[in-house]
């Protein structure tokens, strides 16, 4: 179920959407909702249906925490996904059932980043093999062509204006409204009126 606090934040996003798109949304979102809420499936379906994406996933996790220890803030597990904080604001990455989020960045933007990268994870175990089709790739595309445009200076759209960063989003924020028993916004305002503020952000 979808949050109406929520969602309404996105809805300028998802009128956005092409007809495609918004099949998409709606079923990943739905999907990847029912996912995060039963365990037991997020890993299941993360170590069958989804086993290569989550073998690469641990590989860069492994990587990341021999050769760049030094650069390592935070390492920790927000719900069922393993992550590291790392990097100097880059951004996030995720693969399989883990994630990797960029370091020195505001509170509110490191919890967004969780968010949309606990979504992805669930779009990897709902979509297996065919995530790097419909979510991967096109995500990729989409973050090196808005970070040029930056470069630049050039306008960009909201970075979640696709099925495939929309549906991530929501997935993460939805969840964390749920398991925490408020709005993800009244946190992500909280922290950027209060950079350290101290409410514990939960890990499963």
């Amino acid at each position: 179920m979808v949050r109406k606090s929520t969602s309404k934040k996105k809805e300028k996003e998802v009128k956005g959407l092409t007809k495609f798109g918004l099949f998409m949304y709606k079923i990943t979102v739905r999907s990847g909702l029912f996912v995060a809420h039963r365990k037991w499936l997020f890993y299941l379906l993360s170590y069958t249906w989804g086993l290569l994406e989550t073998i690469a996933g641990w590989v860069i996790l492994g990587f990341v925490s021999i050769f760049m220890r030094k650069k390592i803030e935070e390492k920790g597990k927000f719900f069922t996904a393993h992550y590291i904080i790392f990097g100097n604001n880059w951004g996030g990455l995720e693969c399989g059932s883990n994630f990797l989020v960029s370091g020195n960045m505001p509170k509110n933007y490191t919890l967004h980043t969780k968010c949309h990268e606990f979504g992805h994870t669930c779009q990897a175990a709902v979509w297996g093999p065919f995530v790097l089709i419909f979510f991967y790739i096109p995500s990729v595309i989409r973050y090196w062509h808005q970070h040029f445009r930056d470069k630049k200076k050039l306008p960009n759209v909201p970075y979640d204006a696709c099925y495939y960063e929309l549906s991530a989003s929501m997935i993460g924020e939805e969840f964390l409204s749920e398991k925490e028993g408020k709005d993800y916004h009244y946190y992500n305002e909280e922290f950027k009126r209060n950079p350290d503020y101290g409410k514990v952000i939960h890990n499963d």
